[in-house]
C-alpha cells in the first residue's frame, strides 16, 4: 500500500511544484517521465489511468509547437489538474467542469471552471503564496480567501467570491 501513497504523494508533489512555480513545465515532464521509466508498480487503477494515459498525452501536447504558448500552457494545466484531481478524489476536473456546465452543480467557485481563470491559477497561486505563506495556521483560510479575492479583482479583472461569501452559514478554519 505504500507504494501506492509515494507514488500519489510525489506526482501531486510535482504538479504542486510545477503550481507554485518552483518547476517549468519541461521540467516536470522530464522528471515524471523519469519516475514513470524507474518505478512503474502501480497496482492502483486511478494511478495506471494517470500515469499510462493521461500524463503522456499532457507531456506531448505541451511540446507541440503548433499552438500558442497560451493554448499550450491552459491545456497542460487542466491536464494536471485532472491527474490531481482523479487521485486525490477518483474523478478529473474536466469531468467535474463538464458536470458543472451540464447541471450547474459546482464543488468550486463557478469562476474556477472558466478558462480565463484557469489560463491566470498558477500565476495567481504564486502571487498570492507569495503573500499570505504556506498556511498550515488557524485563520489562514479567510487570509487566503482574502488575498485571492484581491489579487484575482485588481490584478486580472476577475470577480471571485470567498467561500465565506458563498457560503455565510459554514464554519470554517
Amino acid at each position: 500500500m505504500s507504494g501506492i501513497h509515494d507514488a500519489r504523494e510525489y506526482l501531486k508533489s510535482k504538479i504542486n511544484d510545477y503550481k507554485y512555480g518552483i518547476i517549468s513545465g519541461d521540467e516536470f515532464c522530464r522528471t515524471v517521465q523519469e519516475y514513470i521509466r524507474t518505478d512503474p508498480f502501480l497496482p492502483n487503477e486511478d494511478l495506471q489511468r494517470v500515469v499510462c494515459t493521461l500524463l503522456p498525452e499532457i507531456c506531448k501536447a505541451y511540446a507541440d509547437e503548433n499552438v500558442s504558448e497560451k493554448e499550450r500552457d491552459l491545456k497542460f494545466w487542466i491536464g494536471l489538474k485532472d491527474c490531481y484531481s482523479l487521485i486525490e478524489r477518483g474523478w478529473t476536473f474536466s469531468e467535474e467542469r463538464e458536470e458543472y456546465y451540464k447541471t450547474g452543480l459546482d464543488r468550486k467557485n463557478p469562476v474556477e471552471y472558466t478558462d480565463e481563470y484557469l489560463a491566470i491559477e498558477p500565476e495567481m497561486e504564486r502571487l498570492v503564496r507569495a503573500e499570505v505563506g504556506e498556511g498550515g495556521y488557524l485563520g489562514f483560510v479567510h487570509e487566503y480567501d482574502s488575498v485571492k479575492k484581491r489579487v484575482l479583482k485588481e490584478r486580472y479583472g476577475i470577480d471571485w467570491k470567498t467561500t465565506r461569501e458563498r457560503y455565510p452559514g459554514l464554519l470554517i478554519d
